[in-house]
């Protein structure tokens, strides 16, 4: 630090000791004592008593009555508090009052010695200006440092700890807000073989695995969005990318229905309909169709619609609770015998009445749907499962009559 640099600051910080130790030291702070005040307001009142007499408001008789007690008063008044200063309370407070002034000295002339510390400590002139986009940028690493060895503590706990399911979905969404997709989908991937495949993370780890592929729907994700269809609430992600999986091998037809299905029985708030609408536009455009005269063919529910009304009529009888929901289901399967080349709606068909237990009815529809499209591994995979469950269900005498 320079000579010059020096006395500058030393004769900054000399003008602001100065600056607040001049109210303490010149000026008077000792309080008045009770008759001193007195004797101000008598005499004021003396004033007022002359002026009225001089506007002719007040009679001579009626000022010099005022005068005589206002004199009077004066004279009921202690000369020696009046006069000569303060009381022992007034004393008091003014020793009080140099303590405070004490104090506060100290705690003034402590604040360069303190702030002088604090720069000895931290600072120094001499080191060179940090530009903002260094600062961010160092900033953002230690964020990154601080991640990498959050992530770093969760691998060790879960190689400890293999089947800790929360976890591993843990792990999944802090690689994938970095965008370690691989990361993500592998751990994903340990979530859904602890979960059971459960609908929900079984989504997610398509998700992951969509990104890995850099936007492709691969048959791993394609297996994986066929197990999220049977969660209400995420069953949307899982059509959405299936349609895109169709979109992607060409069939924009099939891909088209699917969005504008989805787009039919989507909430109006929901967060995810502009990228269907999207979508719709795109998939209508590379057909040469005007995006506003298509409409929903669905007639009846989805799978995910079907066990949302199962849940809701959860409160009715047993007899009621199955009508409303094989109602829904007919108007579904009513609209396949009208139109038998919807391959979609067949396999839509199937999975209500899987949702319904209905395996024997599923494998009609999954039957139906095959012979439309022999080539599709998830139809012939829908069929093999419905197959399977239905031979559960039939006794050994259906069994031996087919």
């Amino acid at each position: 630090m320079s000579i010059g640099l020096a006395v500058a600051l030393c004769g900054l910080t000399a003008l602001a000791l100065a600056m607040l130790l001049t109210p303490l030291y010149f000026r008077r702070h000792g309080p008045a004592s009770r008759e001193t005040y007195n004797l101000a307001v008598y005499r004021d009142q003396l004033a007022e008593v002359e002026r009225d007499l001089a506007r002719g408001v007040l009679a001579a008789e009626h000022a010099e009555a005022a005068r005589a007690e206002i004199a009077r008063r004066i004279l009921a008044l202690k000369p020696a508090e009046a006069e000569t200063g303060p009381t022992g309370q007034a004393r008091r407070l003014k020793a009080r009052g140099t303590l405070s002034r004490a104090a506060l000295t100290a705690a003034i002339l402590l604040l360069p010695v303190a702030a002088g510390l604090l720069y000895w400590r931290l600072g120094s002139p001499a080191l060179p200006d940090q530009p903002f986009a260094d600062r961010s940028a160092a900033a953002t690493s230690l964020v990154h440092l601080d991640m990498n060895e959050a992530l770093a503590r969760l691998g060790a706990h879960l190689k400890e700890h293999p089947d800790d399911l929360t976890g591993w979905r843990l792990l999944a969404r802090a690689e994938l807000g970095l965008g370690h997709y691989t990361e993500a989908a592998e751990a994903y991937r340990h979530a859904a073989d602890l979960s059971g495949h459960r609908a929900d993370i079984s989504g997610d780890w398509g998700e992951a695995q969509v990104l890995v592929a850099g936007g492709t729907v691969t048959p791993a994700a394609r297996a994986a969005f066929e197990a999220g269809l049977r969660d209400p609430e995420t069953a949307p992600r899982s059509r959405y990318y299936l349609a895109l999986a169709q979109m992607q091998q060409g069939e924009v037809k099939g891909a088209l229905a699917a969005w504008v299905d989805l787009a039919a029985e989507a909430p109006a708030d929901a967060d995810w309909l502009p990228l269907v609408r999207q979508r719709i536009a795109e998939a209508a455009s590379t057909l040469g169709i005007d995006p506003a005269t298509l409409k929903s063919a669905t007639t009846g529910p989805n799978e995910a619609a079907v066990a949302a009304a199962a849940k809701a009529a959860a409160s009715a009888s047993p007899e009621e609770r199955q009508a409303m929901i094989l109602a829904m289901v007919g108007k579904l399967a009513a609209r396949l015998e009208s139109q038998p080349d919807d391959v979609e709606g067949w396999a839509r068909l199937g999975r209500s009445y899987m949702v319904l237990n209905q395996p024997e009815k599923a494998r009609e529809a999954y039957v139906r749907a095959l012979k439309l499209k022999p080539e599709d591994p998830r139809l012939a995979q829908a069929l093999a499962e419905a197959r399977a469950a239905a031979g559960k269900t039939e006794t050994p005498a259906q069994r031996e009559k087919k």
